[in-house]
């Protein structure tokens, strides 16, 4: 199972993107598998970036992929904060803010072990496999 990060949805969405066509490659096929998991939070990064790229009316028909129960969604909850600040102590330095900690303390919950995102910020984290469809 991939957790999918929002840059990638947002390349993905965006045909107007010189990254489109290549995630377009690699997420296409993750999704018929259903071998995709994805936040609340990055729901929500990438809903907020469709309608203010794409506008209201694209943005909200492009947003509806993450409502047809193809995904595995995974909730951050006040629970997850005691995880999030541990994370965060260990990882801030390499560049990662809040949002990008929280799909880690998901992904742990989660026992998912492989992102694809095209931050690679994330690589300097030692437990976890990144997978940049941009670069394949």
């Amino acid at each position: 199972m991939y957790m999918v990060d929002s840059n990638i949805w947002a390349y993905y969405f965006d045909v107007n993107l010189p990254e489109h066509k290549s995630v377009v490659s690699f997420l296409d096929p993750q999704i018929n598998s259903g071998n995709i998991a994805v936040s609340t939070i990055i729901i929500v990064e990438v809903a907020h970036y469709l309608f203010k790229r794409l506008g209201s009316i694209e943005g909200f028909e492009k947003s509806n992929i993450f409502q047809l129960g193809q995904f595995e969604t995974l909730e951050f909850t006040s629970r997850d904060l005691d995880e999030l600040l541990a994370i965060m102590k260990r990882v801030s330095h390499f560049g990662l803010g809040g949002r990008d900690v929280t799909i880690l303390v998901c992904m742990k919950k989660a026992g998912i072990t492989q992102l694809v995102t095209h931050d690679q910020a994330f690589s300097r984290i030692k437990d976890i496999e990144v997978i940049d469809p941009v670069v394949l």
